[in-house]
């Protein structure tokens, strides 16, 4: 796992190069070597680095760092599937359906908790129609991509949806898109 980033320009913003080698190195140890626990796939996730002018370019390492998640969510989801069993695993994977349909079943501009006014949030139009896409895709089967998720983006509204809350439901249901991956993966 070796990685090579375009830099942002002279004049635009980019990572920090120092912080992304730095995470980086760290994620290529835990990548070698499955058995130490450095970094987690949630910890890609929530990685943030600090931004400089001809740093590297955002959309290129926030790519690289969707595969290294997936890759991680991958092998931490199949170990958890490993030491659990198939049956346990596939229970816990019908709980995390049952909260986002059960999240999405919920009556509009009701399903999250709003920003008191005037402070923003996001919209509860957007993220409304959102919900109402998502929950037919999983009560339909029908095909759904850890990727839609990533690039849902929301305006913000004044007394919209509190941004926490929404963003917290989301990576739920990327983890559980991540665990019905790992899920097929394996036969009974």
């Amino acid at each position: 796992m070796s990685y090579t980033f375009n830099r942002a320009g002279k004049r635009r913003l980019g990572y920090s190069i120092s912080q992304v080698d730095e995470f980086l190195k760290t994620a290529r140890e835990q990548y070698n070597n499955p058995s130490m626990s450095l970094v987690t796939a949630m910890d890609v996730r929530a990685t943030r680095f600090e931004l400089e002018r001809n740093g590297y370019s955002i959309s290129v390492v926030d790519a690289a760092l969707e595969k290294l998640e997936d890759a991680f969510a991958a092998a931490e989801f199949g170990k958890e599937l490993k030491n659990q069993g198939y049956f346990e695993f596939a229970e816990d994977l019908t709980e995390v359906k049952e909260l986002v349909l059960g999240r999405c079943s919920r009556k509009n501009k009701k399903k999250f908790r709003k920003r008191k006014w005037p402070n923003k949030g996001y919209s509860t139009r957007q993220v409304d129609a959102f919900c109402s896409q998502l929950g037919n895709k999983v009560e339909n089967k029908a095909n759904l991509t850890v990727k839609e998720l990533r690039v849902a983006t929301f305006k913000l509204k004044r007394g919209g949806y509190a941004e926490y809350q929404v963003d917290a439901f989301l990576e739920k249901v990327v983890e559980g898109l991540q665990r019905e991956q790992a899920l097929s993966k394996v036969s009974r």
